[in-house]
């Protein structure tokens, strides 16, 4: 429940503090005076959109309210990674350019978990929002709510997304794995073309290199004998140096030197063996060029062929055709598989939405009942109200079936749908019907009431009066007013009202005392010029 309201620098209000309590409250206060401004508010700090802000005030607005939270709700703090606090702290506060900040017991949040908060913790109805009880969605999730049955949805919406996800991949894989028979052969076709030519990897580069050597024969041999000649003949570097390290060896003073020496005939030795070597690799057959060649050619024309600049290249190409055509081959087998799948998940998905049916179509009698009984209190003592679930031909969020409210407020009148037949007086005490019995079976603690009483006056708005402040006995409900029936059922009193300071116009809220809200109800009863009959008539409705 909201223990306290604290708004600063919104609209008309200043600077206002509200504190609340439990069981039924009532708030009052001539129209424009701020009623409205104090539940946008409200809104705000639950997650509205920022929408007014006075561009006149050179202040921040910020809006802050203590709630009192019981930790059988704990399950919202540990989803969202919040410290828990019984009296929890939610603040919002929103700069001159409009850009606002968050925060739930001093941690910043995002806008969509204020959003949730309000979600699991407080509820405001407003007077333009009967549209509530008309629109498919709400039906449903009022029809859950009465039914118990919205944990069976949420495990059909969990099935009923994972069938939506298989459709999906069955599109794709028909998409992406559909090639004609001509396509399948003219890939065939290159696939054998690039096994039969059974390149080897590394093989152009060692091509290249043959033909280079042999297109160079003459002069790599003349190289090899020359170089042959002047390191290994008797006369040759290796063994002039021999010499000279021989008569080195005979002194100590050159040992440094001849170490030196030592290692340079080594590695004129290495040199000399890799020319041998070098020496039979050139060994290659002269006609052994054009078949070198026309290798080349051969494999050149293949990467040309397949836009591709390399061996690596051509190889991933093969895989890929490769790939293409095992896809198209494994097709038929895939859709057949996926086939099954959704076959198999469509079969889970309609035996949970027949348990879903079966739920909400076991609770509409006894929901129905329950209505027709608070209208009856309400002062409507004909009123009928029926729930019709219509079998539709596919899935869709909230089951299988179309959801109509129908309703005859007269005697003998037909049932038809909301939209159709209830008026705004008759539209109020069914939404009021409605919260009254759903807040039975809801956890929230706070509901707010904007007006609901539009529309109505006299002895009805008395019982509706009486409604709310039975509602007030397990739930805290706010309701703002103009009518003194429904004003003197609240156990407080909250009055706007709307005062001149300095050239500028501010609005307050204050609690009111026993005897002015004799005041406030017997002007809400007669106007600015109250009797002494007014005075009595508020003393009798208080004493009710």
């Amino acid at each position: 429940m909201i223990k306290n309201l604290r708004i600063k620098n919104y609209a008309l209000l200043k600077e206002v503090n509200i504190d609340f309590e439990k069981g039924f409250t009532v708030i009052s206060g001539e129209t424009g005076s701020g009623k409205s401004i104090m539940l946008d508010a409200l809104s705000l700090l639950l997650g509205k959109r920022v929408d007014r802000i006075s561009k006149k005030s050179n202040k921040k607005t910020v809006i802050e309210a203590v709630f009192c939270i019981d930790k059988s709700k704990k399950k919202f703090f540990i989803e969202h990674d919040l410290d828990f606090q019984k009296n929890t702290i939610v603040r919002r506060e929103i700069s001159l350019e409009g850009r606002s900040r968050a925060f739930i017991n001093d941690t910043p949040v995002l806008i969509n978990v204020l959003l949730d908060f309000s979600y699991n913790f407080i509820e405001v109805y407003a007077q333009n929002q009967s549209i509530f009880v008309k629109e498919n969605n709400a039906q449903f999730a009022l029809l859950d709510q009465l039914a118990l049955s919205n944990s069976l949805l949420l495990e059909y919406q969990k099935e009923y997304y994972t069938y939506n996800q298989l459709k999906l991949e069955l599109k794709a894989i028909q998409s992406n794995g559909v090639m004609s028979d001509s396509e399948i052969e003219f890939l065939r076709y290159q696939l054998d073309e690039i096994d039969r030519c059974d390149i080897q990897v590394g093989e152009k580069h060692e091509l290249e290199k043959n033909i280079s050597i042999l297109e160079n024969i003459e002069a790599i041999n003349e190289v090899v004998s020359y170089s042959k000649e002047n390191l290994n003949n008797e006369n040759g570097i290796v063994s002039q140096l021999s010499n000279l390290r021989r008569k080195l060896s005979d002194f100590d003073n050159f040992n440094e030197i001849n170490d030196r020496i030592d290692s340079v005939v080594i590695e004129l030795n290495d040199i000399s063996s890799d020319f041998n070597l070098f020496s039979n690799d050139v060994k290659l057959n002269a006609n052994d060029l054009n078949k070198f060649s026309n290798r080349l050619d051969i494999i050149n024309s293949l990467l040309q062929k397949h836009k591709v600049n390399s061996l690596d290249e051509l190889f991933e190409y093969k895989q890929f055709i490769d790939n293409k055509i095992n896809i198209s081959k494994s097709f038929e087998k895939d859709i057949k598989n996926m086939n099954i799948k959704i076959s198999n998940q469509f079969k889970i998905v309609e035996d949970l939405v027949t348990l879903l049916n079966e739920k909400r179509n076991e609770s509409i009698p006894n929901v129905t009942k329950m209505i027709e009984r608070c209208l009856s209190q309400l002062g409507m003592p004909y009123a009928r109200f029926n729930i019709l679930l219509q079998k539709c031909d596919s899935f869709h969020q909230n089951g299988n079936t179309n959801v109509s409210f129908c309703f005859s407020a007269n005697k003998g009148g037909a049932l038809l749908e909301l939209s159709k037949v209830a008026s705004g007086g008759e539209l109020s005490r069914l939404m009021l019907a409605i919260k009254f019995i759903s807040s039975k079976y809801s956890n929230l603690d706070t509901l707010i009431f904007d007006e609901i009483d539009s529309g109505v006056s006299g002895e009805i708005a008395s019982l509706m009066g009486e409604m709310m402040k039975k509602m007030g006995e397990s739930t805290q409900v706010l309701a703002i007013s103009h009518l003194p029936q429904i004003a003197s059922k609240g156990e407080r009193h909250l009055k706007v009202i709307k005062t001149v300071v300095n050239s500028e116009t501010i609005s307050d809220i204050i609690t009111l005392n026993n005897n002015e809200r004799v005041k406030e109800i017997a002007k809400l009863l007669s106007g600015k010029k109250i009797t002494e009959a007014a005075f009595d008539n508020a003393r009798a409705l208080l004493h009710q």
